[in-house]
């Protein structure tokens, strides 16, 4: 008797464990399917997001909730998000490394004078900027709010030197007032500078050969190929300019534009 009584222990015992380890391993299941579900979600709705601002005539800043803690990454391929795997993106990011609780993100197209690419700035709550620089209000003054309200003016912050168009970014080289953004958003900026320098010699590249072809309707493009050649070999706002002019002086000829 006492034998049966030990052995009906035994067995509640192990059967216990087993439905324990059944419910245990059910339960982490559920929540990793759970949490990848977010993540999936989360995904599409800042593609929708990134996408909608791009597309959109007036509004350029948007904000989204965050779920689960997201962490931007840069490198020679590009930008990725990690929030439980990898995720790569086609966006070029102007973020800090690890966003939390609620995004903000503001676009802005970069054209010098082109179309270059997209960019992307994104700050959480957490975010606060300190600027040094004494076109501080300048500098402000296209952000939209929700970064606008996350910067501040401070002589021990991060020292900005030159104009809203040109200058440096505590030593780090800027061209045009959104690479100035991106300077000052993000935590890797030689990785986003790297890959928009990819880019900008793309376009070069496409309105090089766009001029060569003009050039055969009869109208000069001999200035303005010797401008892109110049900008491919020094990025500087001058020679912008100058393409900029050249361009307008084209339609003033009755030429086809470059852009």
């Amino acid at each position: 008797m006492k034998g049966q009584i030990y052995f009906n222990w035994i067995f509640v015992v192990v059967i216990g464990a087993v439905m324990l380890t059944f419910f245990v391993g059910f339960a982490v299941k559920y929540k990793d399917l759970q949490e990848k579900k977010t993540e999936v979600v989360f995904l599409n709705n800042l593609d929708n997001a990134l996408t909608n601002l791009q597309s959109s005539s007036f509004t350029t800043s948007t904000n989204i909730d965050l779920p689960l803690d997201i962490n931007i990454n840069c490198s020679s391929a590009g930008y990725s998000l990690f929030i439980h795997q990898k995720n790569d993106v086609s966006y070029l990011l102007a973020s800090k490394n690890k966003l939390r609780n609620k995004l903000y993100i503001w676009y802005e197209p970069y054209e010098m004078p082109f179309f270059v690419t997209n960019f992307y700035y994104l700050i959480d709550d957490r975010t606060n900027i300190r600027i040094n620089s004494n076109f501080y209000n300048e500098i402000i003054g296209s952000m939209p709010d929700s970064f606008k309200q996350r910067v501040s003016s401070d002589p021990n912050g991060i020292l900005i030197q030159g104009n809203v168009n040109e200058g440096t970014v505590n030593g780090n080289r800027y061209t045009g007032r959104e690479m100035l953004y991106a300077a000052i958003f993000s935590e890797n900026y030689n990785c986003f500078y790297e890959i928009v320098r990819r880019e900008f010699n793309k376009a070069i590249i496409i309105y090089q050969n766009k001029a060569s072809l003009l050039s055969k309707g009869g109208c000069n493009y001999n200035r303005i190929l010797s401008e892109l050649n110049n900008l491919q070999n020094n990025f500087n706002y001058q020679t912008i300019n100058n393409i900029e002019q050249m361009n307008r002086d084209l339609a003033t000829a009755n030429c086809p534009v470059l852009y």
